[in-house]
């Protein structure tokens, strides 16, 4: 039987892989406290750019009503970017790694959680409101940032595989919501894409593979995401076509996901029953390769993945009667 790491990478690149992935079982997390640092997950507390953030059970956010600057034109006056040559990476890396079985390297893919990709980072200064103005009426500004952050996220990134040596990396720069896109595809594709295209390029180069975290209904930017090298997209939701994508794109991107994250499964209330069904639903749906189930379960202390949960149990008794090919 082939390794959770070798199975995983079977089903990245379209081949025949055995069972279908769980995230958090086949693949260990890494980069937790440099991710820490970038966007606070389990704490109240200011980020590596001065943005102080708000943490619920639900999840963390930049402090509402705080705005670094409102005029996009004007970014430089206000934004420090962070030096990478002062950051102990190592000091970072051994702490986790003292944390986790030795083998795990060898088992299980290890993937880098990194935070906020260029948009996200500038709806961290500005609001989502503030910053979606700003991509229509100064979109030159807003490329110009998107440079300078991008730069800083390249350095940082090839530090982050320097000390952790990882198999995936993945970026969180969220653009869509349920119903759809933030902005028009075209918006995306002049002012976002190239920078993230210019950060896949950086870190397939190193041999690591780019995965996007990327929530909502964005299926439209699918082909893009193909085109530029993201080779496993993250948080991918039921209200986009899965089953669609996995079977046209095989080999070309993943799907982490599937779970229905922002419905009764992923409720604090969801009883045990709920979350064998919605495992039963996504292996039946996505049964195919090139599928990780992601789910995603909030307790009354956060995320379940981070936190631990006892519904977990149950999920992973009915992966393990599901999940064979």
């Amino acid at each position: 039987m082939m390794t959770p790491k070798q199975n995983a990478l079977e089903s990245i690149y379209g081949g025949k892989p055995e069972y279908v992935p769980l995230s958090h079982e086949d693949v260990q997390l890494a980069g937790m406290a440099s991710l820490d640092q970038e966007a606070p997950l389990m704490r109240n507390g200011t980020d590596i750019f001065g943005v102080p953030w708000v943490t619920t059970k639900e999840g963390s956010i930049p402090k509402p009503g705080f705005m670094l600057f409102d005029d996009v034109t004007e970014w430089e006056k206000h934004v420090k970017i962070p030096d990478v040559a002062s950051m102990d990476f190592k000091a970072m890396a051994e702490a986790e790694k003292n944390r986790r079985p030795p083998s795990d390297g060898e088992e299980r893919l290890v993937e880098i959680m990194d935070g906020l990709g260029p948009f996200q980072r500038l709806v961290s200064f500005m609001t989502f409101e503030e910053a979606l103005c700003a991509l229509v009426m100064e979109p030159q500004a807003c490329m110009d940032f998107f440079e300078a952050v991008t730069e800083y996220k390249i350095a940082y990134i090839n530090k982050l595989i320097d000390f952790y040596n990882p198999d995936i990396y993945c970026l969180g720069d969220d653009n869509a919501t349920a119903r759809g896109l933030f902005m028009s595809p075209e918006t995306f594709r002049k002012l976002i894409k190239p920078y993230w295209a210019r950060m896949a390029e950086a870190v397939t180069k190193r041999g690591v593979l780019f995965n996007i975290h990327d929530c909502g209904k964005c299926e439209e930017i699918i082909p893009d995401m193909v085109e530029i090298g993201v080779r496993v997209w993250q948080s991918a939701q039921p209200m986009n076509d899965l089953a669609g994508i996995l079977d046209k794109y095989r080999g070309q991107i993943a799907v982490e996901g599937g779970w229905d994250s922002s419905g009764p499964p992923s409720y604090i209330g969801a009883d045990e029953e709920m979350i064998r069904a919605e495992v039963r639903r996504c292996l039946t749906e996505y049964k195919k390769p090139g599928f990780f189930l992601w789910p995603s379960i909030i307790n009354e202390r956060g995320n379940s993945v981070f936190v631990g949960d006892d519904r977990l149990g149950a999920l992973r008794d009915e992966w393990l009667k599901y999940r064979m090919f």
